[in-house]
């Protein structure tokens, strides 16, 4: 019936924008924006300018402006990455004033790669609006044409298509315009900000295969941020610490970030760092830091730099499209002008990686630490009012200006900080693995011959798996994990996976079952928890009681067992089970990771080179 109800709702209401009650002069005037809209000549105009803003055009719009860019200038190229899952093609456009159309060209061409990424959630439009008018600038009026001489930009007009055409003005509640916006998930209802690495849709696929054949300098994820009211007109997040290669790391610390915020705020922006909650127990606030499953985090393990754009939800549409407009402009400026130090650390930071020795600390999770720095969070003044809808407490903003003082926690202590391995084993039974890995851009030795020995391994325990789904999958919450022994032939067709390689941090991720998002803990080695074959108690009590009677070091342990836990001591299938697990008649393989972390070069992978 609750779908009844908001069909009548629907019918009887209008739509209530929120509205911000933060707006400078220079965020009215929005002076960029006027100029791009006033250079456009005679039909170059956007649907979001057409309407005053107030709207956002379709995406078959949307890919005929990028058609016509193509066709308009010699300088750029429209490609077909892939299609959706409900079939929609998936383009992205590269701007070259070298023509270097291909990354081999670019690579050439020795210069950095920016890739400009729209509506990964689909309702979040300012960022499709503004690629538009910035390469409408690049390429047709060519007020900006200079940015291609020491830049090869790429562009993807919508990465969620299928979301981005389901249009409602009920989509999203937070956000202040356009009339009618897409849906946040795709077709499946998959968050594709949350897919980087398990690569579960195929609009992620198609993308990978993008980014892993480009590996772009800069990626800018364009998104809207949900939330209270502040003065800020957008807010980023970019990675520079020990969770991204430090050549890279450095240069958006140093280079990027400080002059990309003095920039915007001396052309009227107020930006601001993305807050993600608070950390040195609680006295200081966090800035975002990112797990692979995420842009920047995943950028991040492919040794490339990031920068998360979350302009305000409440700022009106054309401010946000402003906003955007204004950082992408600023950060090609600068990836521009740094264009030799940014290559340079992206070649470093590969090379760095292919030569990780055995033993080397990786870090692969962090938590904020440290004391922070002094920061000033610009907030609006909120009064907290009886709500009779909610029986409690609502705040409703005053327009008042909320200065409050600050520290923010830029720094990070590890979290998950394992020694690399030479590399691993992934046996071909596990093919969906391995062409995970493939699709990461990992490389991988194939076993022309079966391998016999004996092996490291890893059991688990203790295994806790969420109660609920997330993004499609149950994922494994806890573990503990011993160290074990294990004999088997490797067969024909697996695959050793070496650390010392430019993905080598992307598949320690992938394949270290702490790592935030591994495969283990997205759910890819379910069945090794299961157990398949099960016993009569009427069979198997004979026979152990006779392992009782013949091992008195395991009858001792079963008696602290019984001793310790009552539950466990009253449920006779339980006492049995234990022993069971204990016994020859137990699935050797159950509980144990099929993946195998081989420390040092093997020496059939020595004989092998």
């Amino acid at each position: 019936m609750i779908w009844l109800w908001a069909f009548l709702l629907q019918a009887a209401l209008e739509p209530m924008p929120p509205a911000s009650l933060a707006e400078t002069e220079a965020i009215r005037a929005a002076r960029s924006l006027r100029e791009s809209t006033a250079a456009a000549p005679k039909g170059w105009r956007i649907h979001a300018e057409k309407t005053d803003y107030r709207e956002t055009g379709s995406y078959a719009e949307c890919v005929e402006f990028y058609r016509r860019l193509a066709a308009a200038s010699p300088f750029a190229r429209l490609e077909e990455i892939g299609r959706t899952g409900e079939g929609r093609p998936l383009y992205v456009l590269i701007a070259s004033r070298a023509r270097a159309f291909t990354p081999a060209a670019a690579r050439r061409a020795g210069r950095p790669v920016v890739l400009l990424q729209n509506g990964i959630h689909a309702g979040e439009n300012g960022g499709k609006d503004a690629a538009m008018m910035l390469l409408r600038d690049l390429l047709v009026t060519r007020r900006l044409e200079k940015l291609l001489d020491a830049a090869t930009v790429l562009s993807i007009p919508v990465f969620n298509p299928d979301g981005h055409e389901r249009v409602s003005p009920w989509n999203r509640i937070n956000e202040n315009g356009p009339r009618a916006m897409g849906f946040r998930v795709t077709a499946r209802r998959l968050n594709l900000n949350r897919d980087y690495l398990k690569a579960d849709t195929p609009e992620m696929r198609a993308w990978l295969r993008l980014y892993t054949r480009w590996l772009p300098d800069l990626l800018i994820d364009n998104h809207v941020t949900d939330g209270g009211d502040v003065q800020y007109d957008a807010t980023v997040a970019a990675h520079t610490e020990q969770d991204i290669a430090e050549p890279v790391g450095g240069w958006v610390k140093k280079q990027f970030l400080p002059e990309l915020f003095r920039r915007l705020e001396s052309s009227g922006h107020v930006p601001g760092f993305y807050i993600e909650g608070r950390a040195a127990g609680g006295k200081a606030l966090a800035v975002m830091t990112a797990s692979p499953r995420y842009s920047t985090g995943y950028a991040a393990a492919q040794n490339r730099a990031a920068l998360l754009v979350e302009t305000h939800s409440l700022k009106p549409f054309r401010t946000r499209v402003w906003s955007h407009y204004g950082i992408m402009r600023t950060a090609l400026e600068l990836a521009a002008e740094t264009a030799g130090d940014l290559v340079r650390a992206s070649r470093e930071a590969d090379s760095r990686q292919s030569a990780v020795a055995p033993g080397t600390p990786v870090f692969l999770e962090g938590t904020p630490a440290g004391e922070g720095e002094p920061y000033v969070l610009r907030g609006m003044k909120a009064e907290q009012i009886p709500s009779p809808v909610s029986g409690g407490m609502v705040a409703r903003y005053t327009g008042e200006k909320a200065d409050q003082p600050v520290r923010l926690v830029r720094t990070l202590a590890p979290k998950v900080a394992p020694p690399a391995p030479h590399g691993y084993i992934v046996p071909r039974e596990w093919g969906g693995i391995i062409e995970l890995l493939a699709l990461h851009g990992v490389e991988m030795i194939r076993l022309e011959k079966p391998v016999e020995g004996e092996f490291p391994a890893l059991r688990f325990s203790d295994v806790r798996f969420a109660p609920a789904p997330f993004e499609g999958r149950f994922r494994v919450i806890s573990f503990s994990a011993a160290p074990a022994r294990v004999r088997r032939t490797i067969p024909a067709g697996s695959v050793y996976v070496p650390v010392a390689q430019r993905a080598g941090k992307v598949a320690m991720h992938i394949l270290e079952p702490e790592a935030p998002d591994s495969a283990l803990r997205w759910g890819f080695f379910l069945p090794i928890f299961e157990q398949k074959e099960y016993f009569s108690d009427f069979v198997f009590e004979p026979f152990a009681r006779l392992m009782l009677e013949r091992d008195a070091g395991l009858r001792e342990e079963f008696e602290q067992k019984l001793k310790g836990d009552p539950a466990f001591a009253s449920n006779p299938r339980a006492r049995l089970l234990w022993l069971y697990q204990r016994s020859p008649y137990a699935e050797p393989d159950k509980d144990l990771y099929p993946v195998l972390r081989i420390e040092q070069a093997p020496e059939w992978l020595r004989r092998r080179q």
